[in-house]
């Protein structure tokens, strides 16, 4: 598989995953979180400016997450972590992520309550991938450079 076709696989099928950051006081803290969008080259997710964790983005921008496809059980599950560097991009394609993902205007209704969000994408990260829907599982590793 190439690069494109995980980062699909990572917004289409897993979508939301758990990702991880460090707190001010160097302490892990995670959160499950949408991946919202991919260009073929990386992925992009947003978050809220008035919270903790957006504060963790930026003062240490080094993330891993983990997400896992649906299925009856284990062996019917892609499973996928990223792990590097996100970059805050502000208000640069909030509007094609929130288009894409019309939920987000139940959640942030007005357009006064959407001002508080705020775009991240990768810039470079290391991606592990394990297919437990073959036999034997299918492993492979991939890298986001932007």
């Amino acid at each position: 598989m190439q690069l494109s076709d995980y980062l699909k696989l990572l917004v289409d099928d897993i979508h939301s995953v758990v990702m991880a950051t460090v707190d001010a006081d160097g302490y892990p803290n995670t959160r499950a979180i949408d991946m919202m969008y991919q260009d073929g080259k990386t992925v992009y997710f947003l978050t809220a400016n008035t919270k903790p964790f957006y504060k963790q983005l930026c003062d240490t921008p080094y993330v891993s997450i983990t997400g896992l496809t649906h299925g009856i059980d284990t062996i019917h599950r892609k499973m996928m972590s990223l792990t590097g560097n996100v970059q805050h991009i502000g208000k640069e394609k909030l509007a094609l992520l929130l288009e894409k993902n019309p939920y987000m205007y139940d959640i942030y209704p007005t357009e006064e309550s959407r001002q508080v969000l705020e775009v991240f994408a990768f810039t470079e990260a290391r991606g592990e991938f394990y297919d437990l829907t073959v036999l034997p599982p299918y492993t492979d590793s991939f890298q986001v450079k932007v």
